[in-house]
């Protein structure tokens, strides 16, 4: 690697390949009574807020997330670069988050990456897109009065909520898709290689999301912190015991797929010994057949019986007489 590609720690670059999409501010301010809207990171502080921040471009927008909020510079560094596996990391005054999820967009499965930073009352999550499965949030705020009322813990759990949601519709989908799969390999004997090991490729990046989130989930809960309210400790308990269910049944699907790989790789084994077993029965049968033909082809100067006036027709029932025989004895074997 060349020095001049080395980047130095609390370097601030933006590590994804969405350079087109400008950095944009979504700023909820609320409470049980009030719901504000701006296009800042500057807030009343005796509200709560959700700072939704689109794009990572442009690095200074983002920087002067500084000036409001506290944030180590090497978690700051960790924003900008997307390629963060999924981890919930406990600091004193907040909690930094990173999730990788999927969701459906008309049929089609999307990749996304999310960073979070959860304060004493502000959620702060930034996106390289538009993140449209988040779209429920807006009206959650509008309608759901918990949301409002409890502490910014609980918005969290809505958010991770969603994602899980998410992940459980995709899930559904693969579950259908491999049962189908199923049904057709045991009536028809074979499977659609290139369309199964999507799936099955789709299914092991799913379990990628899935479990590192349930597993970071799992040892934040078990730390103390203060910006877990024990009031929400419910909520969150449900969630994990939702991520875990799931979890559970992408492995077992995973062992189906691992199943219905082995049965499909034997019912092609099958049908080749099948295959092989009938070739090689009518090369025994034509084995003295030849010889026979070959016997009498030979061109001796004195051989009698070729000149026997039904000689022909006689060859013709030895040789049907040796097919009708070793056609009974395969059978009496049971060979076929």
């Amino acid at each position: 690697m060349k020095l001049s590609d080395y980047v130095k720690p609390k370097s601030m670059i933006y590590t994804g390949e969405h350079h087109q999409v400008p950095t944009t501010i979504i700023h909820y301010a609320y409470n049980d009574k009030v719901l504000e809207i701006s296009n800042s990171f500057e807030g009343d502080s005796s509200l709560k807020h959700y700072i939704q921040v689109i794009g990572l471009s442009d690095i200074g927008i983002i920087e002067s997330i500084k000036k409001f909020y506290p944030i180590d510079p090497l978690i700051l560094e960790d924003v900008f670069n997307v390629n963060q596996r999924t981890k919930i990391d406990i600091r004193d005054a907040y909690v930094f988050c990173v999730f990788n999820l999927e969701f459906l967009d008309q049929g089609e499965v999307i990749d996304q990456y999310m960073s979070l930073l959860m304060y004493e009352n502000t959620i702060i999550t930034f996106h390289e897109t538009k993140p449209v499965y988040l779209n429920p949030l807006e009206q959650l705020f509008k309608e759901h009065k918990d949301l409002r009322e409890r502490s910014a813990d609980y918005l969290l759990y809505q958010i991770l909520d969603i994602i899980t949601d998410n992940h459980l519709d995709i899930y559904d989908i693969l579950d259908e898709q491999i049962n189908r799969f199923e049904d057709h390999i045991i009536d028809q004997k074979n499977i659609k290689q290139d369309e199964f090991y999507l799936i099955r490729k789709t299914m092991l990046k799913l379990k990628s999301h899935v479990t590192p989130t349930y597993e970071s989930l799992d040892k934040a809960m078990n730390r103390r912190n203060d910006l877990f309210k024990n009031d929400n400790k419910a909520f969150f308990d449900d969630l994990m015991d939702h991520l875990q269910r799931l979890d559970n049944r992408i492995n077992q699907s995973r062992e189906q797929v691992r199943n219905l790989l082995d049965l499909d790789t034997n019912n092609q084994s099958t049908k080749l010994n099948k295959i092989m077993a009938t070739l090689t029965l009518f090369s025994a049968i034509f084995i003295p057949l030849s010889f026979l033909t070959g016997f009498f082809g030979m061109n001796f100067v004195h051989f009698g019986i070729l000149e026997y006036r039904y000689a022909v027709l006689g060859f013709t029932l030895i040789c049907l007489s040796i097919i009708i025989f070793m056609i009974f004895f395969f059978k009496h074997k049971k060979w076929f």
